[in-house]
């Protein structure tokens, strides 16, 4: 069986309980790892992270060290806000050995992303490539070489962990090999219809900060010019890579 691992800070067992309450429900057994607290790593990484992105990036190879340690193929990895779907024990006991992958998403955020037209049945579900970024952590699914890379990957803490795990690069780079399930199996509190003023609230609260980011970094004269020539022609060099097999849509959750 798949082991389950849930990130959870020790100073927080309200979402403990939650998340026991999540995998009793879906007839799982889960693995606790503790979550590395922020004030245990306010001198890493570079200033661009907060202290809470820093310590989710830990708490995250602490669980790919679990896995890696375990013997185990593959791991299933969950943040402590995650709402399981339906017959997710399904997912442990599929034949995961039938495809080739670094990472499975097993979230949806319901943005609009790029995924292959056609996916290859896992369970009553689907495993399809991914083709643009897909942000969140809160729920996915790594193999034993996608943790190694991982693991060499967040070295330096120099991007958020949703960013390294299904950011643009990520994706489009092929630095992972990453599939997207469809429908999710997973999706986070601040994205269910009752969440729904919350979410609203967050997304503004996450918009100025990356608004702030984006003027303290912003180019000015010739090269802000080069940069949204850059960006124009990537961006076409990726719809042209991308439609013959992608089409646009988001991934809804179950």
């Amino acid at each position: 069986m798949i082991p389950v691992y849930v990130i959870n800070l020790l100073r927080s067992p309200d979402r403990r309980a939650f998340m026991l309450e999540q995998l009793a429900g879906a007839d799982v057994a889960g693995e606790f790892v503790a979550a590395v607290d922020g004030r245990a790593c306010r001198a890493r990484g570079p200033a661009l992270l907060s202290v809470g992105e820093r310590a989710l990036i830990l708490s995250h190879r602490k669980a790919w060290r679990r896995l890696l340690a375990s013997g185990a193929g593959y791991g299933i990895v969950l943040e402590d806000d995650a709402h399981l779907g339906e017959d997710f024990a399904a997912l442990l006991a599929a034949d995961w050995r039938a495809h080739s992958f670094d990472v499975v998403k097993l979230e949806t955020v319901s943005d609009r992303v790029w995924i292959a037209r056609r996916g290859a049945p896992l369970a009553d579900r689907a495993l399809r490539r991914l083709g643009s970024g897909h942000l969140g952590s809160a729920g996915y699914l790594v193999s034993r070489a996608g943790a190694h890379k991982l693991m060499a990957m967040t070295q330096r803490l120099d991007a958020p962990i949703d960013q390294t795990l299904f950011g643009h690069a990520t994706v489009f780079e092929g630095r992972l090999r990453i599939l997207q399930l469809a429908p999710a199996a997973v999706v986070q509190d601040r994205l269910l219809p009752d969440a729904r003023e919350f979410a609203t609230t967050l997304q503004e609260a996450d918009r100025q900060l990356l608004t702030e980011a984006i003027r303290r970094n912003k180019p000015r004269g010739l090269a802000r010019l080069v940069r949204e020539a850059a960006r124009l022609v990537a961006q076409a060099q990726r719809i042209a890579r991308l439609w013959p097999s992608m089409r646009r849509e988001r991934v809804p959750w179950r």
